[in-house]
């Protein structure tokens, strides 16, 4: 009766009330009986909750926490919601992801290597629906959504990243075996996103774009207002589809375009920066990503780096984060024009002094958005470096799953149901928690003689 009061998104009356008891001072608790149906209280973004009781006469005493899926009233199945950007349309369905990401946790290494045994268990025994191939691949994603969003966070952890059942089968054998180190995740308070100014981006990121309906959209908004200036495809310079190796005039906005669809990507699955540093065509992309000026208007910024004055007709606003210019390694705390970002986004980097300001912010993991560029290395002596976690687009799209998995591993907050963006996905019956029981009995005292 709950489970369908839940999914309803209504409480039923309680039968045969009419007026409360006067022995109960009702007005100052927080509970009532329900003498008419009524529709179950809004929970923000947490699932319902009841408690279901029975306190029986002949001394059964039960209490059963039950936790809802999904608002109250809501389907439970169905399409994983895109989270896009602010003005960003949704795109078409995005093709199968090939990478998956299983992420495991435990309150220690043991319950966690024992987890992992658990899922080879667990793989043995789905063995037939794995071979049924479409049907497999459904399985192994459920698998991995249910892991995602289904399960606690335990300090001990493992992200294992897989694109079939004989690589998630190694995965977790490594682990199990204690071939796989564990990772002890820390808490990250501060996280840095860190551009590095262009690099080898040219023929890449189409596979985020087939699979990744967030990268897709701003991916899309950039090639519009590229085909608008210029009259030519950004994409087809982005995905290799045109020469244009060594041709700044491309290369700029496209490594800026696709920076900025990797930083919508963290954001889709809830890792947000509060600090960003870039230098050269990243200076664009971290005052875009601290909220300086709107995508297009970077993208315009971007278009003329390699010669030319700034636009007109660009308006900037004060970061709404912490911003380090890589030209000069100071904070950018104030409004500043358009020709001024241009001016920066062409100054050589300075890593050091970038590097030294990200020490003094406490940063704890570092997120670079594209190639090494070596800006988040060389942290200052007697500083606790931070966490580095490199995300480049990868050749099949599954690098950012790896980013993933590495920032999960280092204790971030991550939102896996983003991996699942545009997918319709369900929660399945998966292996429990291995608990690692203890006893605790009080030994009896040796009678006095």
């Amino acid at each position: 009766k709950t489970v369908l009061a839940m999914r309803s998104g209504v409480i039923p009356k309680h039968l045969h009330f009419r007026e409360p008891t006067p022995e109960v001072a009702w007005d100052g608790l927080p509970l009532q009986v329900v003498a008419e149906a009524a529709a179950w209280p809004a929970t923000g973004e947490r699932p319902p909750l009841a408690a279901v009781n029975t306190f029986a006469i002949s001394g059964a005493n039960a209490h059963v926490v039950v936790e809802g899926r999904g608002a109250p009233g809501s389907d439970p199945a169905g399409a994983v919601a895109v989270p896009l950007p602010e003005g960003v349309a949704e795109p078409d369905a995005p093709a199968p992801r090939e990478t998956r990401l299983l992420p495991l946790s435990g309150r220690s290494g043991e319950a966690l290597r024992e987890l992992a045994g658990r899922y080879l268990a667990w793989l043995d025994a789905h063995g037939d629906e794995l071979a049924d191939g479409d049907a497999g691949g459904a399985l192994l994603a459920d698998m991995a959504y249910t892991a995602g969003v289904g399960r606690g966070r335990f300090a001990q952890r493992a992200g294992i990243t897989f694109r079939d059942a004989e690589s998630l089968r190694a995965g977790l054998a490594a682990l199990a075996d204690g071939d796989a180190a564990v990772a002890e995740a820390r808490a990250a308070s501060t996280v840095a996103f860190v551009y590095p100014a262009g690099g080898a981006w040219a023929g890449t990121g189409e596979a985020l774009y087939r699979t990744e309906p967030v990268a897709r959209a701003v991916l899309d908004r950039c090639e519009r207002a590229f085909r608008e200036e210029r009259g030519a495809s950004l994409l087809d310079a982005l995905f290799g589809r045109e020469d244009v190796a060594g041709d700044s005039g491309w290369e700029a906005p496209a490594a800026y375009a696709l920076q900025c669809a990797l930083t919508a990507l963290w954001a889709g699955v809830g890792v947000e920066p509060d600090a960003v540093a870039g230098h050269g065509v990243g200076e664009l992309a971290a005052g875009h990503a601290a909220g300086a000026f709107t995508l297009e208007a970077g993208l315009r910024l971007a278009m003329v780096l390699p010669d030319g004055d700034a636009p007109g007709g660009i308006e900037c606003a004060a970061p709404a984060v912490t911003l380090i210019s890589g030209a000069t390694g100071a904070v950018v705390g104030a409004e500043q024009d358009a020709a001024a970002w241009l001016a920066a986004a062409r100054e050589p980097g300075a890593s050091a002094r970038a590097v030294a300001a990200l020490a003094g912010l406490g940063v704890d993991a570092v997120i670079e958005i594209g190639p090494d560029s070596g800006l988040a290395g060389g942290w200052p002596d007697g500083a606790e470096p931070p966490t580095l976690i490199a995300s480049p687009p990868g050749a099949d799209g599954g690098g950012f799953a790896e980013a993933v998995a590495r920032a999960w591993e280092a204790g971030l907050a991550v939102a896996f149901a983003g991996l699942f963006a545009g997918e319709e996905r369900r929660r399945i019956s998966l292996p429990g928690y291995p608990f690692q029981r203890r006893r605790f009995w009080v030994q009896p005292r040796k009678a006095a003689r």
